[in-house]
């Protein structure tokens, strides 16, 4: 039946619960959402994509509906991909195409590494690779990722982000909020305020920079690639197009396509859902998916 039900599923895979939601029929394929999100950001794509695809939007641990286990360590990407292809398999799916967007791209990067039998492709939206971004230093691209070290200060950013989390949420919309679909944002401010939904995506970004960062660096230096099919999208206004997006791909990934969306900042799905529902089929269609 096309179109997404919008009734909130549960698994328990990998040790917790992951919350999903599920349409359509065809070619199966995953959307993982970024920060400060849900799988929300995915509702206008997925129900167009229903017409073609076995859709399946989860919430990554420590978001939306999932559970967020308190082990600060669980909120590595090796970990959050297995929750992803433990799904899948709970799911009765062998292959599958995956999307991610911001934190769900990162987390697809390392399904699409780890589990290249099972991914058939992989749409990576609005990011470069984490090691890359950390390396660049005072002068370069990292200092446009203030939030990242912000995270990183164990009990201050807890602190501060706890007092008003809505304001916060508001803050990091700042140069997109206006585009974005009002109730989405509610949505996200309301979701983000949960009880240890601050400490679980703070757990995200300190592993991020704890664990994935070093894992990442070793795997490039001994030259490990990516053999999993990229797309990788990014928007005219984010923080990617003055940078040699795809160069910066093909060094850890074999095989890479991808473009700007025009019209479009960093929340691609929200702010340019049809691109993005087109660019996804055209990448199915060149993977020769039915």
């Amino acid at each position: 039946m096309p179109g997404m039900s919008g009734q909130t599923q549960y698994a328990d895979v990998n040790g917790i619960r992951i919350a999903y939601e599920r349409g359509g029929s065809g070619s199966p394929l995953l959307l993982i959402h970024g920060y400060p999100e849900t799988r929300r950001m995915w509702r206008t794509v997925a129900d167009a994509l229903t017409s073609r695809f076995d859709v399946v939007s989860m919430d990554l641990r420590g978001y939306g509906d999932s559970d967020r286990p308190a082990d600060e360590l669980s909120y590595d990407k090796r970990t959050m991909a297995e929750d992803a292809h433990s799904l899948a398999k709970h799911l009765g799916w062998d292959k599958f195409l995956v999307a991610g967007h911001d934190r769900g791209g990162r987390t697809a990067r390392r399904l699409a590494a780890d589990h290249p039998e099972s991914v058939v492709g992989a749409t990576l939206l609005d990011i470069l690779p984490l090691e890359w971004v950390f390396s660049q230093g005072v002068d370069g691209y990292a200092r446009r990722y203030w939030h990242w070290y912000f995270h990183l200060q164990r009990g201050l950013a807890e602190r501060l982000i706890n007092s008003d989390p809505s304001a916060y949420v508001n803050h990091l919309f700042a140069r997109r909020g206006d585009v974005l679909d009002p109730e989405n944002v509610a949505h996200y401010m309301e979701v983000f305020a949960r009880p240890g939904t601050v400490e679980s995506t703070l757990a995200d970004y300190r592993t991020a920079f704890d664990v994935d960062r070093p894992r990442w660096t070793e795997e490039v230096a001994v030259g490990h690639k990516i053999t999993v099919p990229l797309q990788i999208l990014w928007g005219e206004y984010g923080n990617l197009n003055d940078e040699p997006t795809l160069d910066i791909w093909r060094e850890v990934a074999e095989d890479v396509r991808g473009e700007v969306i025009p019209g479009s900042g960093h929340y691609i799905p929200e702010e340019q859902p049809e691109t993005a529902i087109r660019l996804i089929n055209a990448f199915a269609d060149e993977l020769k998916l039915p």
